[in-house]
């Protein structure tokens, strides 16, 4: 769907761009929305896109198309315990995000004092000594991330604060095609907390807030113990207050409630691989620290795509191309295992004293070796596996592992091919075992094989070394057999754990090493968001 809207909007700026730059003047690229019924609000809001207009009258449509196409706005939850950091950090991820941050407390008063239709239905409840509802809150809430500082996104912070407000949450959110795309969870030890939060003091008036370690008043001189007469706002010299729940006791309840009723929230989130964890204990000791929370809390989630096909398939052809699309390694299984023995690293060792024994490494072993390899920084805009997940135990135990780092699967690129092209790909193919380098007596012979000879050992030569070529012990057609079966049998049902989720891109591949135009179709499909 989203290519196909992409194509439509591609064809009709093409047509009005008379650069052919994917430029055109502004007044043109507002004419043309005009024309396509685009409300002028929406097209406002169009033009603060990043990239969209350049600031010498001149649009970027290009940018336009990938926006209004591809581009979901930022809606990202501010999410810890009371007294974890959530004021400290919100006003840097503001900055960083350019986007509002929205309490439901100050949108509930605003709602109430404009007046609007959501807000007078609060005021009717409040007024009653009522609680106002869920529905009304996500009504507000609705009303708020309609205005157009909301265009790029928004931070909520203070909802939801339990799954069904989370539901509800994503209902209101998938109306307008959004969706929470981070989930930002500030961790830091109880007694943290307490002390925190029993040192804080507030400005009534305006919601100033000051700590008598951390942000005292100028008014506290070294030595004075806090109270109302030397804890006085510094702008107003006002007397400042304790909450009545910035108690030891009110705390522990409010901590009992958090566990309780919002912790699950996580949970609600966490298979969607949006969750980003954040040590808070020591957000302020330095603008070091703090760039480092603010970096981990927008990142956003790395290509994480799945190179899925039976033996023959054409996994090793298309691989680099992908590569090359997405600058992004390929992770082969088996050569991970290597490489992490080779290295000595923990997870290496124990796959080592598994194999020496003459042992199968474990599923979580090879997951281990996973989350290790990809730990690494070329891995930092993600990763193609090949090899791996072969079982749906094992999609389900690579799901739980990306989602600690607020990673997910983002494509699983199935490659389909007729089993009597696969008989031919896999038996005709030759391989030099030092190096892995892979040949085929039709597709892509050595030089040393010349036209009318039969393959062999003294004519099958690696064109790099000249040392002869081997078959591998499976590459025949009884093993090929056994090996379809068990793909089938296994491998296959992983479609069907992915395929809710929209991911899977079928691709025909037999024709992908002689056809350019098929492979570079291949890869463009293979790619899409």
């Amino acid at each position: 769907m989203a290519s196909s809207k992409r194509d439509r909007l591609v064809d009709v700026f093409k047509r009005y761009d008379r650069t052919g730059a994917g430029m055109m003047a502004k007044a043109d690229f507002v004419d043309l929305l005009r024309l396509l019924k685009i409300d002028e609000k929406d097209i406002q809001r169009a033009l603060k896109w990043p990239d969209v207009e350049t600031g010498a009258g001149d649009v970027n449509w290009s940018s336009f198309v990938t926006h209004a196409v591809k581009r979901p706005r930022t809606v990202m939850i501010l999410f810890g315990p009371p007294g974890a950091g959530k004021g400290t950090l919100s006003p840097h991820l503001v900055e960083a995000l350019k986007v509002p941050q929205l309490s439901t407390g100050d949108m509930l008063r605003a709602a109430v004092a404009a007046g609007s239709p959501v807000g007078l239905q609060a005021k009717n409840v409040m007024e009653k000594g009522g609680l106002v509802s869920d529905d009304l809150v996500v009504g507000i809430i609705k009303e708020r991330v309609a205005s157009e500082d909301c265009a790029c996104g928004f931070i909520l912070d203070g909802f939801p604060r339990t799954v069904a407000q989370a539901k509800m949450l994503d209902g209101m959110l998938a109306e307008s095609g959004d969706k929470v795309t981070q989930v930002v969870s500030l961790e830091v030890p109880e007694s943290l907390l307490e002390e925190r939060i029993c040192g804080r003091w507030i400005h009534k008036a305006s919601g100033r807030s000051y700590h008598i370690k951390g942000a005292p008043p100028k008014s506290l001189k070294p030595g004075m113990e806090p109270s109302p007469a030397n804890m006085l706002d510094d702008q107003t010299g006002e007397p400042l207050m304790q909450r009545a729940d910035d108690t030891k006791e009110a705390l522990k309840s409010r901590l009992e409630g958090y566990h309780r009723e919002t912790m699950p929230i996580l949970g609600h989130y966490k298979p969607r691989g949006v969750i980003r964890c954040i040590d808070s204990s020591n957000l302020a000791a330095s603008p070091a620290s703090m760039r480092a929370a603010v970096e981990q809390a927008i990142r956003q989630p790395r290509t994480v795509m799945i190179l899925f096909g039976p033996p023959g398939a054409g996994k090793g052809s298309l691989a680099p191309h992908l590569v090359d699309a997405l600058k992004v390694p390929q992770l082969s299984t088996g050569d991970l295992l290597r490489a992490a023995v080779a290295a000595g690293s923990p997870v290496g060792l124990q796959a080592k004293g598994v194999m020496e024994k003459g042992g199968l490494v474990s599923d979580d072993l090879v997951v281990g070796i996973i989350k290790e390899r990809i730990a690494s920084e070329d891995c930092g805009r993600g990763f193609i596996l090949d090899g791996f997940p072969r079982t749906v135990a094992q999609a389900k135990m690579l799901d739980e592992m990306l989602a600690e780092s607020g990673d997910k699967v983002t494509q699983v690129v199935s490659l389909e091919v007729p089993e009597s092209l696969l008989e031919e790909r896999i038996c005709g193919r030759w391989v030099h075992k030092a190096s892995g380098r892979s040949y085929h007596i039709k597709g892509a012979p050595p030089k040393s094989l010349k036209p009318g000879m039969e393959p062999s050992s003294s004519t099958m030569l690696d064109d790099e070394t000249g040392e002869p070529l081997m078959q591998r012990a499976d590459d025949t057609k009884e093993a090929l057999k056994s090996r379809l079966e068990s793909y089938h049998r296994e491998t296959m049902p992983i479609l069907g754990h992915y395929e809710p989720r929209g991911l899977i891109r079928c691709i025909d591949s037999s024709n992908l090493v002689q056809d350019t135009s098929a492979r570079q179709a291949a890869v463009n499909k293979a790619c899409s968001p």
